[in-house]
C-alpha cells in the first residue's frame, strides 16, 4: 500500500508541475493581419502578451510609421483602458484648404494606459486606419510596453530578410497591390504537426518522465505484493485472491 501511496503522490506532483503557468518567454507584440492592400483602409489588431511573472503591463504605446500618412484612425474601446490618439503635423500642411484640419495632420501614435495586463495574460487593442500609402512597402509600429514595475520594453527592432529574427521585433504591414495579393499562389497540403519550442518541449519530456517513473514505481508495487503474498502451488485460485486481498 506504501508503494500505491507513493504512485499516486508522484503523479499528483508531477502533474502540477506540469500543468503550472510558465512566463512566455517567446511572446512579443504583435500586428493582424501583417498584410494589407496599397491605398485601402483596414482594421488591425495589436496583441500585447505580459511576459514577466512579476508585473503587470499598464501602458502601451503604438508609435505609427513616418513614411505614412495615416489621417484616419478609429478604436475600438477596451474595458479599463484609456486611450489617446496623438497627431503631427504633415510637411504639406500648407496646400491643405481653410479649416480642412483632417488634411494637415496624421496619426503619430496611440495610448493606452489605466487598465493591467495581468502576468500570463494577454490584451488585444484593434484600430481602424488609412488610408495606406499606394507605393508597396514595409509599415513598422514600434511599440513600447510599460510594467508596473517601472520596466520599459521597447518593441523597435525592424526584422530583416535574411537576418536571424531580433530580440524585439517590432509589429510590421506589409502593404502589396490588390493584384499581387489575389495571383499568390496558394500550396495545398496536408497541415503540419506544430513542432514544438520552447515551454512546449519541457513539458513534452516532463510527461515522458512522469510516464516512466509511474510505471518503474508500480511495477515495483506489484513485485512487493507478490512478494509479501505467497501462494501454494497447489492452493485453488479463488483462494489465491483471496489471500491477496487480505493482505493488503
Amino acid at each position: 500500500m506504501k508503494l500505491v501511496r507513493a504512485v499516486a503522490a508522484t503523479l499528483v506532483a508531477g502533474v502540477a508541475v506540469l500543468l503550472a503557468p510558465t512566463s512566455p518567454a517567446w511572446a512579443h507584440v504583435t500586428v493582424s493581419p501583417s498584410v494589407a492592400t496599397t491605398g485601402g483602409y483596414g482594421t488591425f489588431a495589436f496583441k500585447v502578451p505580459t511576459e514577466r511573472a512579476d508585473a503587470k503591463t499598464t501602458r502601451v504605446e503604438v508609435v505609427f510609421p513616418e513614411n505614412a500618412q495615416l489621417a484616419s484612425v478609429s478604436l475600438r474601446p477596451v474595458p479599463g483602458w484609456t486611450a489617446t490618439v496623438a497627431t503631427r503635423q504633415l510637411p504639406n500642411a500648407a496646400s491643405a484648404g481653410p479649416g480642412d484640419e483632417a488634411a494637415d495632420k496624421a496619426v503619430a501614435g496611440i495610448v493606452w494606459e489605466g487598465g493591467a495586463i495581468k502576468p500570463g495574460e494577454f490584451q488585444v487593442f484593434e484600430v481602424s486606419l488609412g488610408p495606406l500609402p499606394t507605393t508597396p512597402g514595409q509599415l513598422v509600429f514600434k511599440a513600447l510596453q510599460t510594467y508596473s514595475n517601472g520596466e520599459v520594453v521597447r518593441w523597435i527592432d525592424i526584422p530583416e530578410a535574411g537576418a536571424p529574427r531580433p530580440e524585439h521585433p517590432a509589429p510590421v504591414i506589409d502593404v502589396k497591390p490588390a493584384d499581387a495579393q489575389a495571383n499568390a499562389p496558394v500550396a495545398v497540403a496536408p497541415t503540419p504537426t506544430p513542432t514544438p519550442t520552447g515551454d512546449g518541449v519541457a513539458r513534452l519530456l516532463g510527461w515522458a518522465g512522469l510516464a516512466l517513473s509511474a510505471l518503474a514505481l508500480l511495477t515495483a508495487a506489484a513485485t512487493g505484493l507478490s512478494r509479501r503474498t505467497p501462494v501454494p502451488a497447489s492452493a485453488p485460485l479463488a483462494e489465491a485472491d483471496t489471500a491477496a486481498r487480505l493482505s493488503r
